[in-house]
């Protein structure tokens, strides 16, 4: 019996090991710049879209595939901002919506340069958005869809366990059921820390 104990703990320690060679995990947080893009502008409108900052905090993964190829999906709590000002017809407006979202990257990683003490690596892939709360100036753009799609590609660096890296998120669907063709350009900037693995 304590050999079979003994077996069964030597298989789960290399199998531990193994995982740590494949897997890793770690924390994130950074800061991001939010415009909201209307496409389908009625007439008479004119509109001007304005960035804004906010902020996001989550966690990363990375499942080594093959080679320099890795799976990297993430889960983040994000505040975005933006304004949009113009005028409707003879009458000016300026509105500020926010929008609080929990955002699931599910991106490919590919090591790029490898200098030991420094690793750059680009990243990109699908962005499923869901949206928690939403405030705006104007009540009918509250009325934000609940899932949202984005695409999100980047560069990052990483050294020891620290990363950085710069993303370019855009919307590839209307965040809003108001027919005015709203669509996201997000940038974001974020620091991590890897927790354990490779």
């Amino acid at each position: 019996m304590k050999k079979i104990i003994f077996c069964l703990t030597l298989i789960a320690l290399a199998a531990g090991a193994s995982a740590q060679d494949r897997i890793a995990l770690g924390l994130k947080a950074g800061f991001n710049s939010t415009k909201i893009n209307l496409s389908d502008v009625p007439d008479n409108t004119t509109i001007k879209n304005e960035a804004k900052s906010g902020f996001l905090f989550g966690a990363y993964g990375r499942i080594r595939l093959v080679g320099s190829l890795s799976f990297q999906p993430e889960m983040y709590y994000a505040k975005k901002k933006s304004n949009a000002n113009g005028m409707i017809g003879d009458n000016s407006f300026n509105n500020n919506v926010t929008y609080h979202t929990w955002d699931i990257p599910l991106l490919a990683n590919l090591q790029l340069i490898d200098l030991k003490i420094l690793k750059i690596y680009g990243v990109a892939g699908p962005v499923a958005s869901f949206n928690a709360k939403t405030t705006s100036d104007l009540p009918t753009l509250e009325d934000l869809d609940k899932t949202n799609w984005t695409l999100q590609a980047g560069l990052g660096a990483e050294v020891w366990r620290l990363t950085a890296d710069f993303r370019y998120e855009w919307g590839i669907k209307d965040i809003s059921k108001a027919q005015v063709g709203q669509k996201t350009d997000v940038l974001t900037f974020s620091l991590g820390y890897k927790l354990f693995g490779i």
